[in-house]
């Protein structure tokens, strides 16, 4: 995963930013398009550099959403596939599950809202508990009620990434250290300008434009539709 000597090689596909979402995007449309080559770019020369590296490492169950909404149902499946997944690549995760406490009676309604939320989120283990059952759980934690989710655990996402770019690499590249500066179109071949440039070939599918997923970088680096260099 480093840099190549400044000059052209081209892919089919190619995804901006190594970080979670990136190389989850990546290792999935290099699954769906196995026959094209696909790259990873990223001006880190290390995998999942910011946000991925950084974040609080909580698996979360679902449990706050509304029902049926996008960020429901997505996270509720995604927690148990990210721990099929985890167990199947040996990557430890912690399932050490939390308590929602209720403090005060007034807390009570909005205690029993989650965990409707949450049996309608098929949210696992969901159980409703009271002070001696909350003290078995968490000495240090004092209320009148409180809502235990089993299924909240924490992990390493540096250890997903690097995961999924080895999926990646099996039949892909991830370039690091190379910071993508621009998008131009030039002879029927999109063009990410970087150190050198890279090219990745037009191809028959929605896919076809650079999938750009730089999280906090962004601001840094507009991608529009590309443009048509007229001097080619």
């Amino acid at each position: 995963m480093t840099a190549p000597p400044t000059g052209e090689s081209g892919a089919d596909l190619a995804v901006i930013g190594a970080g979670i979402i990136g190389l989850a995007t990546a290792r999935s449309l290099a699954r769906r398009y196995s026959h094209l080559p696909i790259v990873v770019v990223d001006k880190e020369r290390e995998l999942a550099a910011h946000q991925t590296g950084r974040a609080s490492g909580v698996i979360h169950s679902g449990l706050y959403y509304t029902p049926g909404s996008l960020e429901a149902r997505p996270c509720a499946q995604g927690a148990a596939e990210l721990y099929r997944h985890c167990e199947e690549r040996s990557i430890p995760t912690i399932r050490c599950g939390k308590v929602v406490v209720a403090t005060q009676p007034s807390k009570l309604a909005r205690l029993e809202e989650l965990h409707r939320r949450g049996l309608a989120n098929s949210v696992p283990g969901l159980e409703l508990i009271g002070p001696a059952r909350l003290r078995e759980l968490e000495p240090h934690a004092a209320g009148i009620r409180a809502l235990h989710c089993p299924s909240t655990g924490i992990i390493d996402f540096r250890l997903v990434a690097a995961a999924y770019a080895r999926d990646i690499e099996a039949g892909g590249e991830i370039l690091l250290g190379r910071e993508v500066t621009g998008v131009v179109t030039r002879d029927g071949r999109v063009l990410l300008q970087t150190t050198g440039e890279m090219s990745t070939r037009g191809m028959r599918s929605p896919a076809s434009t650079p999938i750009e997923s730089t999280g906090s970088g962004a601001p840094g680096l507009v991608v529009p539709a590309p443009t048509v260099d007229s001097s080619s």
